[in-house]
């Protein structure tokens, strides 16, 4: 298996990673594995590849009596990390970076790798629950516009890695966001589904422990609810384009792309089995914790008395916020095209088609993500009600 260091590298942020490294000065010394070193040189200009010291060990001879330096430490796991530091720690007029507990969570939040952590000990804190495709974006624009912290989707796939694979935890990957991720006091973030289970090892009881352990710390959540057949559409439309958000009305080029996109139905298949598994789990947990429930619409039509009853829960003065101008805020494209109106009624012919394999399918998945058994599984996909307006245009299963 690789480790969890390899993955980062592997992972969206790696050419952020690659440049961070690359383009540290005279003063830093990069403890890393060997291998580290030639993937993040390869190909770099010679300049940049010789500014800062390289060891594979801190204990080597040239990083031995080193004052006023920086010190980036590049282990496999978190455990090896800690220790790597706490030899360092000491060192007269030397700073210390670990790259799993401070300089991705700071690239994460699109700071400095070497950027000084912020205090949280009176921090304000929001979630948006959700699956993919369901508005989120659009509702974390605009509270980031309104100065309600700088919401963004910090737990993807590299913070996930951090936390399970790499052995540092969900708390403590949550935590070294929040240090780099909050503006005007306040830390917002998108815990949408994919990730949420990855960083529980798709274990519901991991699952559960990590969403009490927010709550216990003063998480205010919202749950966004998107029908379950335009939030498929939408993610297999998405994809096809390889743009997930659109900043304005549509142009010629972007409606001749969306409007030449194909129809496979295997693969819209599995976005909705991959989608209701999802929407299952997450409704067990807003259930479980009785977080209040946003729908698509209100999301789209009423997002600032969103913003408004979230300010009050978490009492904020909006008046007070210093304001984010520069925030892009995503347009909806659904009317802009038919392509989305096609699919939809192709999907639900497939699945009226298929209407015998979708529980079956489902259930699966279900298990697959969560380590449930058949019957409790059943149990969950049970409880899990969709909304009545999206209800309605879902075919009956056998």
């Amino acid at each position: 298996m690789e480790s969890a260091l390899k993955r980062l590298f592997d992972s969206e942020i790696s050419d952020r990673l690659t440049v961070f490294l690359r383009n540290r000065g005279e003063r830093a010394r990069i403890v890393a594995p060997r291998w580290v070193r030639l993937r993040v040189l390869s190909g770099a200009q010679p300049r940049s590849a010789t500014r800062a010291a390289w060891a594979e060990d801190p204990a080597e001879p040239g990083f031995q009596g080193q004052t006023s330096c920086n010190f980036i430490i590049l282990a496999e796991d978190a455990a090896q990390e800690r220790s790597a530091i706490k030899s360092l720690v000491r060192r007269p007029g030397c700073r210390v970076f670990g790259f799993f507990q401070h300089v991705v969570p700071a690239l994460i939040c699109h700071v400095d790798g070497l950027a000084q952590p912020a205090s949280t000990d009176n921090l304000k804190r929001y979630a948006l629950l959700c699956v993919p495709r369901s508005g989120s974006r659009y509702l974390a624009a605009t509270l980031w516009k309104a100065g309600v912290g700088a919401p963004l989707e910090h737990l993807r796939e590299p913070l996930a890695t951090i936390a399970t694979q790499g052995g540092l935890g969900f708390a403590s990957s949550i935590k070294s966001v929040e240090s780099y991720g909050q503006a005007n006091g306040i830390f917002g973030t998108k815990l949408v589904s994919t990730f949420l289970l990855d960083a529980a090892s798709s274990r519901i009881s991991i699952l559960e422990k990590n969403v009490e352990w927010l709550a216990k710390r003063g998480y205010c959540f919202l749950h966004l609810e998107r029908p379950l057949i335009e939030s498929v559409v939408s993610s297999y439309i998405a994809v096809h384009l390889k743009k997930w958000h659109f900043f304005a009305p549509l142009d010629n080029k972007e409606r001749e792309r969306l409007e030449s996109a194909p129809f496979s139905e295997s693969q819209i298949w599995g976005e909705y089995i991959r989608f209701k598994a999802d929407k299952a789990i997450m409704h067990r947990l807003a259930k479980k914790h009785g977080i209040r429930t946003f729908p698509y619409e209100e999301v789209c039509n009423r997002t600032e008395q969103i913003v408004d009853w979230l300010s009050s829960q978490l009492s904020i003065d909006l008046s007070k916020l210093k304001k984010a101008a520069s925030v892009q805020v995503p347009v909806a494209t659904r009317t802009q095209s038919g392509m989305y109106e096609e699919f939809t009624g192709r999907l639900k012919g497939l699945l009226h088609r298929r209407r015998g394999e979708l529980d079956t399918e489902v259930l699966g998945r279900i298990g697959e993500r969560t380590g449930l058994q058949q019957s409790a599984a059943q149990k969950l996909l049970r409880e899990y009600v969709e909304e009545t307006s999206a209800f309605a245009t879902e075919p009956a299963t056998a």
